[in-house]
């Protein structure tokens, strides 16, 4: 937390002097480096979410970029992209260019408050247009890849072209890089060191480790478990917090999730990396329930802080403050899956004989309910919803006895021929596999009908299939699905990922349809070669079990 006073001193919105030029075809061309918005030094923004639960660990929908619309959201995909493959690790650039049509981003001078185009506050005001869409989609990838974000700076550079009439200003082009942080930085602001970004990489184990020793726990249970584990890897940045009053210089990243898995104990964190930290490992986690965890940004009395919000079982919201919890005065549970008094901006949390004001900020309105996310005025308890239990599958081999169970507790598939039968090696229809992914998906609802009619039980996977234009008019329902057709299904459905490299089959020609798909999906090690290490059997029919093993992999890298 820090006091009120320093973060006025800390309140640093500063922009760099706006240098244009006109090219040959007399667009004017605007050069902004946009630096430190909000300058919160300690805490980088707003809300790391998820309104629905995550399916999966590796599908985490973009819940706040899936409220953007019109230019903000091309933009917020663009970026989106960009930011994933920087924190993958292939590509160092930050930077993406749009091309725009006219309408894009369009103004009408009394929109941007001038009098005319020859307006001499023309630049100012077209470059605060551009800001607020761009700290709008900065805001919102923060929100919806907190893990993916670790190495931004809070900060990016942009220019743009336009062209103009008597009347109205409209961009042709906005090219938009994001900063990196000192600590992941390249050979320029823009760039990354691929070095430092795998290094940083390595802390996902450590996550990845405490979600699988705590996957057999009850949803709360895991939740109890993750703020243990997070309070036993770190210490409150009690340093970083003092030196941050006096020097906003010398903060460094105590903000980084990154630090509280990285086993290095000079590394610690703020109230920021406690928040970001147990929102992470809840997006790796498979509840039972429909469990999602929130990130809140506001003040809890007079200091600003930043705490999680959980929606349990129940479908009620509960105050979960992890850096509290961490040795504090407060005592660990007293603020952890606490329920309080009040309503909308401002709520209050009783523990023994003080309380604690937590207050929203008041963009956090509206961002993910229709108002503030509410609180529970009455307390959680454990276990009082409890799912129904999945039965054990008794004929399932080792080599897909986990994958298959896991499909099972995930609803994607029932038994086979009776509860505790899962049919391993009967062969896998079209409709099946379909079937599968539309439940992993949510099951959607499909504005049309496909031109295909199969048994009501898979109707509605098909049309949504159809629709997303997974199958055509020839599509056989029934037909056996080879390893090709699967690999194929699955890469479309998680949104067609690229591959780094291609897959080097003898039996995969490089035009092939789902040449991409394999490539996909050896490099995240779903399958490999099938008869030989340098064939992939495309036309090899797929087992149940098979399928299960393959949808585990893909859903779960």
């Amino acid at each position: 937390m820090v006091s009120s006073l320093f973060l006025q001193l800390l309140y640093n919105y500063c922009i760099d002097i706006n240098i244009y030029s006109e090219d040959s075809t007399g667009n004017t061309k605007s050069n902004w480096d946009m630096k430190k918005r909000f300058l919160s030094v300690f805490l980088a923004l707003v809300m790391i979410l998820s309104l629905a639960v995550p399916a999966f660990a590796s599908t985490v929908p973009s819940v706040a970029g899936g409220k953007l619309s019109g230019i903000e959201l091309r933009v917020y995909e663009e970026m989106k992209e960009v930011v994933q493959k920087v924190a993958a690790g292939k590509q160092t650039s930050t930077e993406t260019t749009l091309s725009l049509e006219r309408g894009e981003m369009e103004w009408s001078v009394q929109e941007l408050g001038l009098s005319s185009v020859d307006d001499e506050d023309l630049e100012d005001a077209l470059n605060e247009k551009v800001n607020a869409v761009l700290d709008k989609v900065y805001t919102c990838l923060e929100l919806d890849l907190p893990f993916e974000m670790f190495w931004a700076n809070n900060s990016w550079v942009w220019y743009w072209y336009q062209q103009h009439t008597d009347s109205t200003v409209w961009l042709t082009s906005l090219a938009v890089s994001f900063e990196a942080s000192p600590d992941y930085r390249g050979s320029s602001k823009t760039t990354v060191d691929p070095a430092k970004i795998a290094q940083a990489n390595l802390v996902k184990e450590t996550a990845d480790s405490i979600v699988r020793a705590n996957a057999g726990k009850s949803d709360y249970e895991k939740l109890v478990a993750y703020r243990d584990e997070i309070c036993a890897l770190n210490t409150y940045n009690d340093d970083a917090y003092n030196a941050l009053l006096k020097d906003s210089s010398v903060y460094g990243d105590p903000w980084q999730l990154i630090h509280v898995f990285d086993n290095d104990p000079s590394t610690n964190v703020l109230c920021e990396g406690y928040a970001k930290a147990f929102k992470y490992l809840c997006d790796l986690s498979d509840f039972n329930g429909d469990v999602a965890c929130y990130i809140v940004e506001g003040s809890e009395g007079s200091d600003r802080h930043m705490w999680n919000v959980v929606r349990m079982e129940d479908g009620k919201f509960y105050l979960a403050d992890i850096t509290y919890s961490d040795n504090r005065s407060i005592g660990k549970d007293s603020v952890f899956m606490a329920h309080a008094s009040g309503s909308g901006q401002k709520y209050v949390v009783s523990a023994g004989s003080r309380q604690y004001t937590y207050i929203y900020r008041d963009d956090q309105e509206g961002l993910f309910t229709d108002g503030f996310l509410p609180i529970s005025s009455t307390p959680y308890t454990p276990g009082a919803n409890p799912p129904a239990p999945v039965p054990e599958f008794t004929d399932t081999p080792d080599w897909c006895k986990a994958e298959a169970q896991w499909a099972a507790q995930k609803g994607i598939t029932n038994g086979y021929g009776g509860e505790t039968t899962f049919a391993p090696g009967v062969e896998c229809t079209h409709e099946q596999i379909l079937t599968f992914l539309w439940r992993a998906a949510g099951k959607p609802a499909a504005e049309s009908e496909a031109p295909v009619t199969v048994a009501s039980y898979y109707q509605d996977a098909v049309n949504w299939a159809y629709e997303k234009g997974f199958i055509g008019e020839g599509f056989d329902p029934a037909a056996p699905c080879t390893r090709s057709q699967a690999v194929s299904y699955i890469w479309q459905a998680l949104d067609k990922p690229e591959a780094g490299q291609a897959a080097s089959f003898t039996d995969v020609p490089d035009g092939a349809a789902y040449a991409k798909a394999v490539d996909w999906a050896v490099e995240k090690g779903i399958t490999k070669g099938d008869g030989g290490e340098d064939t992939f059997a495309p036309d090899k029919v797929c087992s149940r079990g098979h399928i299960a093993c393959f949808l585990y992999r893909a859903y779960n890298s």
